[in-house]
């Protein structure tokens, strides 16, 4: 009689250890992305009014870089900006730094136009307050910051003084080609413009008005007067000092006005 033989089973028995240990090993495990939990914990920080202007920056990289620990790189483009953070768009829309491809560069553009939109309509459609400009300067002065080159706009205000429109009239050197009153008049007409105000920017960063400056304003003033159109202000931006000046607040324009009464007092017909 045959002695029946027992196969020897090499498999693992079921339940045990090196079974288990073989099925894990065939999942893939679900890994989070990385950073995930840092980010998490940033927003927390950001909803708790305690983070730094780099964390800011940092937090900002994450909502349109997924996927991927943007510390470095928010380090790098802050760096760039040197500490700044108006100076950030500038930074990643002109100067090439790896890590930072087109979606960063559209994101930052959108977000500069909302930011410029939003402080525009601030004042849009309102009663303008000559004694009262803080909205109009902190606009402008955001819109030209970082500028090469000089730029002029003019602000139309309506019948019943409401801000009417907002309008760029020229680049380049501040000169009579640029800031030429017949162009001024032409679109306040279009608007149906009783008073404006005129403001350019200083790229120098001196918001010191040159004598040109000083010429071409009251040149303007007696030319929109021949047209019933008031001047209120002329307002030139920069960086240095209190960042603008004003030739209301400094009494250049109400000088400027009673020169053209006088003249005006002294023609013979």
């Amino acid at each position: 009689m045959k002695t029946p033989q027992v196969k020897n089973n090499t498999g693992p028995v079921a339940g045990s250890k090196t079974q288990v240990a073989s099925k894990n090993s065939q999942q893939t495990k679900f890994r989070y992305p990385p950073g995930i939990g840092h980010v998490k914990r940033l927003k927390q920080k950001f909803l708790d009014n305690k983070t730094t202007k780099p964390e800011i920056l940092e937090l900002m990289l994450s909502y349109v870089i997924k996927g991927r620990d943007v510390k470095p790189l928010s380090k790098e483009i802050y760096r760039r900006s040197s500490g700044n953070l108006r100076k950030v768009f500038d930074t990643v829309e002109k100067e090439k730094i790896k890590g930072a491809g087109k979606e960063t560069t559209a994101f930052f553009k959108l977000l500069k136009e909302y930011i410029s939109i939003y402080n525009e309509e601030k004042f849009l459609n309102r009663k303008y307050k000559v004694k009262d400009q803080d909205d109009v300067i902190r606009y402008f002065k955001n819109l030209c910051h970082g500028a090469n080159k000089e730029a002029v706009y003019v602000l139309f205000m309506d019948a019943k003084n409401k801000v009417a429109g907002n309008k760029l009239m020229g680049e380049g050197t501040l000169t009579q080609s640029l800031l030429y009153p017949r162009e001024i008049i032409n679109e306040a007409l279009k608007k149906g413009a009783l008073s404006l105000v005129v403001i350019h920017n200083h790229p120098s960063g001196d918001p010191s008005p040159s004598e040109n400056d000083r010429k071409i304003t009251k040149k303007l003033i007696f030319a929109v007067r021949e047209m019933d159109i008031v001047l209120l202000d002329h307002i030139i931006v920069g960086s240095e000092g209190k960042g603008y000046y004003s030739f209301y607040e400094e009494g250049l324009i109400d000088k400027y006005n009673n020169d053209y009464k006088n003249l005006v007092n002294h023609i013979t017909i």
